[in-house]
Order: structure tokens, then sequence, then C-alpha cells
């Protein structure tokens, strides 16, 4: 439904756990077709000017520069506010989350996944100097905007020793998320700290649109785990999820309720279509009911924070 071919795929759950994934995994040139170049990741685009400056106020607002005046007030708006003027990347907002953690400006971050690049030149402009982008789909081997270095390769493959390493939306992605945390793990400094952003079985969404579900993004989701799965994951390479930090949003409900009325993705383009399709109530009401999940620990995507169970 992401991009209305409306194919059918198969799932299970784990009866023990309820992680849900996909039966058959893609492959080579099948697989590559369900993520052409237009795919969101890969698309980088310029912010105007003006946005920009009010995203970086925001960003460096919430990583604890508090004499950000303006950053405070665009971080006092709502999440759907905040949306059109940017401050969100395509799948939620990491750097409250990377706030939380109190993070030094020089640590050594990967972003796995990171498609264009976009987050991380993001990153820069709120004041990160050593930054690593690498995604196995890209191209070749470059550069941001900014200069951030992109690596053209599989977690298992890169090089050196980082201080956060990130999953945005992108450990859903691949056939063996447990390998792919073991390999982040052995690359993480003493005291490091994995962090996976990913959508959850664990939820409201889930529990009520079932295989409607706008986030199990078929095919291209391979495993999408439940809070109890991430858990056992963790603990199977050696570490432990220190603690679940839930972002999700109305897309939970406007996007679930469009595929189980049969609208797929591109026919809702653009927020006019989305008002004509919900009206402005059930969105500012689908806005505050996601709010409220995420304070309980229901919403479908959260940052599982992980560190060496050792440490």
């Amino acid at each position: 439904m992401y991009y209305g071919t409306r194919e059918l795929f198969d799932y299970y759950i784990c009866k023990d756990c309820e992680t849900l994934q996909i039966v058959d995994v893609l492959e080579g040139e099948e697989l590559a077709r369900h993520y052409p170049r237009k795919y969101y990741s890969y698309t980088v685009a310029e912010q105007p000017g003006f946005f920009q400056w009010m995203t970086t106020q925001r960003d460096r607002y919430e990583l604890n520069e508090r004499r950000q005046f303006v950053g405070a007030l665009v971080a006092a708006l709502p999440p759907g506010v905040r949306s059109l003027i940017g401050t969100r990347d395509a799948s939620g907002d990491v750097i409250k989350m990377l706030g939380d953690l109190n993070l030094a400006r020089d640590a050594r971050i990967l972003d796995v996944g990171c498609g264009g690049g976009t987050l991380l030149d993001r990153l820069a402009r709120a004041g990160f100097t050593e930054l690593t982008g690498a995604d196995p789909f890209i191209e070749e081997d470059g550069v941001t905007p900014l200069g951030v270095p992109l690596l053209r390769r599989f977690m298992n493959e890169v090089p050196g020793e980082f201080d956060l390493i990130m999953f945005n939306h992108s450990l859903e992605h691949v056939p063996d998320p447990v390998e792919t945390l073991k390999a982040a793990n052995e690359r993480l400094a003493p005291g490091g700290v994995c962090l996976a952003r990913l959508p959850t079985t664990s939820s409201e969404a889930w529990a009520t649109y079932g295989k409607h579900w706008c986030l199990i993004d078929a095919p291209r989701h391979t495993v999408i785990p439940s809070r109890r799965g991430m858990e056992l994951a963790a603990e199977t390479v050696g570490m432990r999820v220190e603690k679940t930090i839930d972002d999700s949003n109305s897309s939970q409900f406007f996007g679930s309720e469009a595929y189980r009325r049969g609208i797929a993705l591109p026919e809702l383009n653009g927020l006019g279509a989305i008002f004509r399709n919900f009206g402005v109530r059930q969105m500012l009401g689908w806005e505050r009911r996601s709010v409220s999940l995420n304070r309980q620990g229901r919403g479908d995507q959260a940052g599982f924070v992980m560190r060496a169970a050792s440490a």
C-alpha cells in the first residue's frame, strides 16, 4: 500500500513474544524493486533556510542548550505543527532521544541505514562533529552536503569504534536483526549506547488494525519486534534494554485507517487529501491520542536504548 501496488505478502507472529516476521524474505532484484530511487530515505530534500534555522534552534534546545529561546517555542508546538516546518525526520524525532542520552558533541556516532544522510546533516548543524553513516544500498561511498562520510557497507563491514550506534527505522528492514545487533555491540566503545528506533507490535495500532496497520510496510519490513522481542534480541547479543522511549504520531491512525478503507499512500498526497478523508477534528483527536499512547508505552514506534549487559 506504500506505493499502491496492492501486492500480498505473508507474515507470521511468534507465539512466545508476538514479534511479527515475513514468511519469505525477498532478495536481489525482487527486493530492489520495492526500494526505488524515490524511496524517502534516499531523497535528500533541501529544507528552506528559515525552517532549517528553526529546526536547528529546536534541536539545540532538545540537546540541553536551554538558552535557546526560539528552540523552546518551537519545541512547545504540537508534533503535527512541528512536522509542517520540518523539525521531524521522515520517521519520527530522534533529537530529543539524543538529548536524554546527554551525548557530548564529539561523541562518535554511526547512523546505520542512513540513506542520503539527511539526519546526519541535521546533527551536524546541531553541533555534533564525529558523524558517520552506513547503508549497503546507497550507490557508492560518498559524503553528505555538509561533508559527513557515507559508507556503502553492511553493519558487520563497518570499521572503527563508536560511542553511539543508531538504527533509525532501519533494523526492521534486515533479514536477521539479531546478527546485526551483535555486529553493532562488537563496535561499541566501553560505555557506548545502541539506539534502535523501529515499529513495535506491542501497540494499540497493531491490536486495532492488524493486517491493515500501516507500519507493517510489507514487504520492506521483514521483522517487527514486540517489546519483549527486543529484550530477548538484546539479551542474545550481550546487551540489555535500558529504557524505551515511544515516539509514535497520528500517522498510525490515519495511515492504517486509509489502508483499511483500501486507500493507498499515493492517494493521500498531501495534507489536503488527509483532511478531506478524515477531517480536522479527527486528525486533532488522533494527535492527542498518540501523545497519550506514548506516555502509556503503547505507541506503535519506539526507541530502544541498549547497552552492554556488563556496563
